[in-house]
């Protein structure tokens, strides 16, 4: 997943531009302050310093300055740092009253304090402190609280998003077939809630999934025994020929429990594949051992290929696509053959009235009044999803009456 697609990223993101924002504003409102201070320290320094000049001498009384709040600033090192500061702009008045007073003053601040300089033609400037001396804990007070506030606000925002992520891990281990999970939250929010009504419907789906496997094992048990039974009554029957159609039957009786389970396993997505390297000679006389008497009806043609699969599953799906071949072929013969990306099954028969997907699909026709009465069954779907779960495809196409069911491996 994309950062960009995060949700916790976005949160971010919002909280950022909100705390730049605030800060923003508030350095708006820190300098307008500033500006609004100096221009009332520097007319409340103009007033002081022209009340203490003497008119007779037009001398600067500085008793009278310190009896203001004012002090003379001695130290040099201090003097110079001030002096080397920028000096701020003045107005047509300000350089009019200057004159007048046969001076020029500047303020600004430094540190912590404001100072004044005082420039005149004849001595060298002087600097004053002004009555003046910033508060900063004041100041900072609420800015500080404000952000405090929506960077808490962040963090308890994220303390209640995190959960989803444990519950993201949950629900693929759930998906993974992996039923003891529990995300019980005793939080009240709605991703408490949401991880609470999960929690309940994974117990739900475990309880229902322990029935029917308890279900399905009493009926496959049950039904196996008397199979087996009859296979060994079979045994003792002396007409061979009567005895060989019990067997066949029985081993009938066996396949198609085999196929059962391997249906309900199917639907269930529990089905697990043991995958190794075969040669695909061998996988293809699997299917056609399992044909047994349709052997005759199917004509290969291979070419040798190194096969990951599983042998047996991918064997039954390969049997499924050459049995349903010879029931539908309109000679009842079928052909298989394959390249190294490829395998190949074909006959003579008309083309499927619908999309292969839809054959795929359990119980599809049934209920249904088609055309023919004959329907794909559970053949085709079994081989569906085996080679979905392989990670291969299988197509169909039909050309000048002849179908193609093609498995693509995924080395493809």
């Amino acid at each position: 997943m994309k950062w960009y697609h995060s949700i916790i990223a976005r949160i971010s993101l919002i909280f950022a531009l909100a705390l730049l924002g605030i800060g923003a504003i508030f350095f708006s409102l820190f300098m307008h302050e500033r500006e609004t201070t100096l221009r009332s320290m520097h007319d409340y320094a103009h007033v002081a310093i022209r009340s203490a000049i003497e008119p007779q001498t037009r001398q600067l009384d500085l008793a009278k300055l310190e009896e203001l709040g004012f002090k003379i600033v001695e130290d040099k090192a201090l003097i110079r740092s001030i002096l080397e500061l920028p000096q701020p702009p003045r107005a047509l008045p300000m350089r009019q009253m200057e004159e007048r007073m046969r001076f020029r003053m500047d303020v600004m601040p430094y540190g912590m304090h404001m100072f004044a300089i005082l420039h005149k033609k004849e001595t060298p400037a002087m600097v004053i402190q002004l009555p003046y001396e910033k508060e900063l804990f004041p100041r900072l007070l609420f800015p500080l609280l404000t952000f405090a506030f929506v960077i808490f606000l962040y963090i308890g925002i994220l303390r209640s998003i995190l959960p989803l992520k444990k519950l993201r891990e949950e629900i693929k281990h759930f998906a993974n077939g992996h039923y003891d999970i529990t995300c019980k939250s005793s939080k009240k929010d709605e991703i408490a809630a949401l991880a609470n009504e999960f929690d309940a419907a994974v117990s739900k789906i475990k309880s229902l999934r322990d029935s029917r496997q308890l279900f399905l094992r009493n009926i496959m048990h049950e039904l196996k025994t008397p199979i087996t039974k009859g296979k060994l009554a079979s045994e003792m029957i002396e007409d061979a020929t009567y005895a060989k159609i019990l067997q066949n039957v029985f081993k009938r009786q066996e396949a198609l429990l085999e196929e059962f389970s391997r249906i309900e396993k199917l639907s269930a997505d529990e089905l697990k594949l043991d995958i190794k390297s075969y040669h695909i000679e061998d996988v293809v006389e699997f299917a056609l051992d399992i044909l047994d008497d349709k052997k005759e009806h199917i004509t290969c043609k291979l070419i040798p290929t190194e096969m990951c699969v599983d042998f047996e599953l991918f064997g039954v799906a390969l049997k499924n696509l050459l049995d349903n071949g010879i029931n539908y072929a309109s000679d009842g013969k079928v052909y298989l053959e394959n390249d190294q990306n490829t395998i190949t099954i074909s006959n003579h028969a008309p083309a499927l009235e619908f999309s292969l997907e839809r054959y795929a699909e359990p119980y599809f026709l049934e209920g249904k009044k088609q055309k023919s009465s004959r329907g794909l069954g559970f053949g085709l779907f079994i081989t569906w999803h085996v080679i979905r779960l392989h990670g291969m495809k299988l197509e169909y196409t039909h050309e000048k009456g002849i179908n193609h069911f093609r498995i693509v491996l995924k080395n493809a």
